[in-house]
């Protein structure tokens, strides 16, 4: 286990305080490894700065990256089939602790994501000449989802998927004043890192919304984290899916006359189509 790897080398430098914290990593790693610093301390009523002052003792530049150096150590033997199998075990009903799952992970959204994050980007989705898109996997359902819902508000949406020659050709569009929102879960998907560095080069703002990634290189101007449940089981997209609408919601909230004026439109168009 990484933690007890790095607290053993660091074992000198370590107060009774750090030991205790490094007491609860050890005892409870798939849930410590998606905590806040706060959910960790205050249990031991500490404050959460005793968590910063631990990951600097042991190697790191704060709380965050030696939280992602947990997740990806507990993640790093992780496959599609282990997370199904957590799924699996038990004779309970498959569905309905799928929707507890799911709720679960739902009502913990507002303590990860605020409002504040999502109007922010909203602006900077209405101030921009073009929005790109970018996932890989299973994200890119989510890159077709938001790519339409933000087409029916008329904002031109650029999604940067598929091969590493796609994503070279869709990311020469990255220009002055664009917003780049990805999605990446996990682990750092390839074609992340240079798609970032296009962006900051080209003076665009970029966004990834995550689970785990709390530490990347390069790093975005945001990052819009949320974990979607428990770390070693199966998970699916309903979180991001949910960021994703909240988001397309509050650009509708702030600017309802474009918004709705688009949907009015395409209201003409569908019964143009369809007669």
């Amino acid at each position: 286990m990484l933690i007890s790897e790095i607290a053993q080398a660091a074992g000198h430098r370590l107060t009774d305080t750090d030991r205790r914290l490094v007491a609860v990593l050890q005892m409870q790693p798939a849930e410590a490894a998606f905590w806040r610093a706060q959910e960790l301390t205050e249990p031991l009523g500490l404050h959460q700065s005793a968590a910063t002052r631990l990951a600097q003792r042991l190697g790191f530049d704060g709380y965050p990256e030696l939280r992602d150096a947990l997740r990806q150590d507990y993640l790093a033997g992780d496959g599609p089939s282990q997370r199904v199998r957590g799924r699996l075990i038990g004779e309970g009903d498959v569905l309905d602790e799928l929707v507890q799952g799911e709720l679960a992970a739902l009502a913990e959204l507002p303590r990860h994501v605020a409002q504040a994050d999502l109007d922010d980007l909203a602006e900077r989705v209405l101030a921009a000449r073009r929005v790109h898109l970018f996932g890989q996997g299973n994200a890119t359902v989510l890159v077709e989802q938001l790519g339409r819902r933000l087409q029916r508000y008329g904002i031109v949406g650029n999604p940067i998927t598929g091969s590493r020659r796609d994503l070279a050709e869709r990311a020469a569009a990255v220009g002055d004043g664009d917003v780049l929102i990805a999605f990446a879960f996990r682990r750092m998907p390839g074609g992340l890192a240079p798609l970032l560095r296009v962006t900051e080069a080209a003076g665009a703002h970029s966004v990834v919304v995550t689970d785990t990634l709390l530490a990347m290189t390069p790093r975005p101007d945001r990052i819009v984290a949320a974990p979607r449940g428990a770390g070693d089981a199966f998970l699916s997209l309903t979180v991001p899916m949910a960021i994703s609408n909240a988001l397309v919601l509050t650009i509708a909230r702030r600017a309802p006359e474009r918004a709705l004026g688009a949907l009015d439109r395409l209201g003409v168009l569908l019964e143009r189509f369809e007669a």
